[in-house]
């Protein structure tokens, strides 16, 4: 953030606060012209006429939820306070939508265009409760963004996949594996399958699942024994086998790994063999 955009915001009311303010009016929206304000504010990422239109967008449609979330990036939100916006967020997506939408595009949810700022703060809504730790919470909301849309066009089964393990629901896993078959072809997957395999007291599976992840992505290895470190910029993109593909399932698995120390060790012991 430039200092510009820091005193703009200092000068001003907190991002709750003018949520609070806009949304308590009666201003007829402008959703039309708010949406396109967006649309342009991607085309100046990360600078002052960004926020400059993502303000005006809000102004036009209080109710508008992706300018709502590009605003995060310009004042910071932490703990409690960043969850509570969201959860308001998310609650402005509803009364968007209307619980028609939801009953009758469940299951091919992300297939509508107005579902997606919705769809998009609920999955930060999650991220966010994984990493403060509040875990079960996190694991209801990437259900629930599942249960609507288990096409899954966001990724949501990765996260899910790395909370079951972390909180060693191995029916939650089995379940995705089962539903979504990318063991053979996802570093990801077949590295929490092994981590599955373990929890489960199934070590001769998990010796299997192991010598099957490693030759899906031999690059991985070094990340879940603690060998490497995750680099300080994370891959933009990654194709199968790659190292940047390693990356990211690390970054992906480690608080699940890191929950469960004595399946890193035995995974350590299995590398020195």
């Amino acid at each position: 953030m430039t200092t510009k955009r820091k005193a703009k915001t200092a000068q001003s009311e907190s991002l709750p606060q003018r949520m609070e303010r806009l949304t308590g009016s009666v201003l007829k929206r402008r959703v039309r012209e708010s949406e396109d304000l967006v649309f342009d504010s991607c085309e100046a990422a990360d600078s002052d006429e960004e926020f400059e239109l993502l303000t005006k967008a809000v102004e036009l449609d209080p109710r508008n939820v992706d300018a709502w979330l590009g605003l995060m990036r310009f004042e910071s939100l932490e703990g409690d306070e960043e969850i509570a916006f969201l959860r308001r967020l998310i609650a402005l997506g509803e009364k968007n939508l209307g619980k028609k939408v939801f009953k009758e595009a469940k299951g091919i949810f992300w297939g509508l265009l107005e579902t997606r700022p919705y769809m998009r703060a609920r999955a930060r809504l999650a991220f966010r409760l994984m990493e403060t730790g509040r875990l079960e919470e996190s694991v209801a909301e990437h259900e629930g963004m599942l249960e609507l849309n288990p096409n899954d066009n966001q990724g949501v089964r990765y996260g899910l996949m790395a909370l079951y393990l972390a909180l060693n629901n191995l029916d939650g896993s089995r379940r995705l594996f089962r539903e979504y078959d990318e063991r053979e072809h996802c570093a990801m997957f077949a590295w929490a399958y092994v981590m599955d395999r373990y929890l489960a007291g199934d070590t001769g599976g998990a010796i299997q699942a192991l010598a099957a992840a490693r030759k899906q992505n031999a690059h991985a290895e070094a990340y879940f024994a603690g060998l490497k470190r995750l680099p300080k910029k994370m891959p933009g993109s990654y194709s199968m086998g790659s190292p940047e593909e390693a990356v990211i399932a690390w970054e992906i698995l480690k608080p699940a790994w890191k929950k469960h120390p004595e399946a890193q060790a035995w995974l350590i012991g299995q590398c020195a063999q």
